[in-house]
């Protein structure tokens, strides 16, 4: 990765600051992309921050117009900003709906159309997108989530269809529970916590969450020359979730 540019969403926190911290032990130039600060990782990596919110065209506009001053070029694109929020529809509004569709579908769309232009210009790279196990598997009252993680698996193999002949790769990632804030406050927010929690583990075969270096390691693979015939493709790093009988 020595030389090459990669752009991190979601990099603040969780496997987003796990794939930054990975990218960066392997030499690249790691731009961090967050709505929330990530001042102090980037201090860290010696890397660059920018606050964008990934549902604003605008936002993103100037996310890549930042890049290009500043590196003329991007070689891979991890796009992992997501939100998670449960319910059942009968109880989300349309300002509910509206906040997970725009972050997790219509912001991988803003991040993947603002990279490919500079991926171009570089000959070619890697786009690697975040789905869910749950794009596979239904789960009670999370199904907004859950539908916006569907496309986002579709949506890539289409791009990878589309921009296979430009040199750039697209795969998705589809983590199952990872040990992130994002999970952590779920868990934490439910009526029974240390249930939940227990619950949540024995969806695995492994009978544990996994942990965001894990899903960082699928990333980087991905994003690697090592993975240089694989595009449109969808790893799911779920601890067996989608293979365990219910």
């Amino acid at each position: 990765m020595k030389g090459k540019v990669v752009l991190v969403t979601g990099a603040a926190s969780g496997i987003g600051a796990a794939c930054a911290r990975r990218f960066a032990e392997q030499g690249a130039t790691v731009v961090l992309a967050d709505r929330n600060n990530s001042n102090d990782l980037a201090h860290e990596l010696d890397a660059m921050a920018i606050k964008v919110d990934v549902r604003d065209e605008a936002s993103v506009a100037h996310l890549y117009s930042i890049i290009n001053e500043c590196h003329s070029r991007l070689d891979v694109l991890a796009h992992l900003a997501g939100v998670a929020q449960r319910g059942l529809i009968t109880e989300f509004s349309v300002a509910d709906w509206d906040t997970v569709v725009d972050i997790n579908l219509k912001g991988t769309f803003l991040c993947c159309r603002g990279a490919i232009p500079l991926l171009r210009k570089s000959g070619g790279g890697a786009i690697i997108t975040i789905g869910s196990e749950l794009a596979y598997v239904a789960e009670q009252n999370i199904s907004v989530y859950s539908a916006t993680k569907a496309a986002v698996v579709h949506f890539t193999r289409c791009l990878a269809n589309d921009h296979g002949s430009d040199g750039i790769r697209v795969n998705c990632v589809c983590p199952g529970p990872i040990q992130t804030p994002m999970l952590e406050r779920g868990i934490n927010d439910s009526p029974n916590p240390a249930l939940t929690r227990r619950r949540t583990e024995q969806t695995t075969i492994l009978g544990r969450l996994g942990q965001p270096r894990e899903i960082a390691n699928v990333v980087y693979f991905l994003a690697s020359d090592e993975a240089s015939f694989i595009t449109g493709s969808t790893i799911l790093a779920d601890g067996g979730v989608t293979s365990k009988a219910t």
